[in-house]
């Protein structure tokens, strides 16, 4: 009797094992092929930016894909691949693993890839593509102190600079700037106006108020693309 039960146990294990593989293997056979998609903008950033280049209105952007399936890249040679840009197509062709376009309307674009040919079924690829605003950012090469979540100014000399992101030009040569104190237009540096010299000692600002300090860059070529940046100090 007890070895008919341990016999029994084993056939149990056995049974159960090979149902774990059976699964395993169906679910191996049945894994779909995989896209594995990049993208970049083509737009401007400072050199030293190290973040993802994001697309702003109207932007070039290249994106690739590879299809990998049963862990090696996919031959699409015969299959066709067509590209979709918010559901409109946009290009298509045979084996066309990579494409360009301009952005444009909405602050989020929905790509599709769909691969035709290649497997039973046509086989699609969703993803939604972040759109950004231009922006411009105001950096100081003289430190500045933080108190109490303001800004406060020491009477220094201060070299203010007037950093763009993600606008459509090629160097900023293109751009002009415009800056402002306490919403009055002043000069940038002759050599570079996107730079604001402030010297609070030879101006006399009074100790303990407020200066408001904006910069404004908008491109030569498109009047529509633009950015500002405001920050508040308080005179030291």
């Amino acid at each position: 009797m007890k070895r008919y039960n341990k016999k029994f146990k084993i056939a149990i294990v056995v049974f159960i094992a090979g149902c774990l593989l059976s699964v395993a293997g169906y679910a191996n056979a049945q894994t779909a092929p995989e896209f594995l998609v990049s993208w970049r903008a083509i737009n401007y950033v400072p050199a030293d930016y190290q973040g993802k280049i994001l697309p702003s209105k109207s932007s070039r952007v290249e994106v690739g894909f590879d299809l990998i399936d049963k862990n090696k890249v996919a031959d699409l040679s015969k299959s066709t691949v067509s590209w979709f840009l918010n559901e409109n197509r946009i290009t298509f062709g045979t084996g066309l693993k990579t494409t360009s376009f301009n952005v444009n309307g909405s602050l989020n674009q929905t790509i599709r890839i769909t691969v035709s040919g290649y497997a039973q079924n046509d086989l699609d690829y969703v993803f939604l593509l972040p759109v950004v605003n231009p922006e411009v950012v105001i950096d100081t090469k003289t430190p500045t102190k933080t108190l109490r979540n303001q800004n406060w100014l020491p009477f220094k000399n201060y070299d203010f600079e007037a950093r763009p992101f993600f606008f459509n030009i090629s160097d900023t040569s293109m751009l002009q700037f415009k800056w402002r104190i306490n919403n009055d237009l002043v000069e940038g540096a002759p050599e570079n106006t996107a730079l604001l010299k402030l010297n609070l000692q030879s101006e006399g600002a009074p100790k303990e108020t407020q200066m408001t300090i904006s910069a404004g860059a908008s491109n030569a070529l498109n009047q529509l693309e633009f950015a500002s940046k405001m920050i508040n100090f308080i005179v030291k």
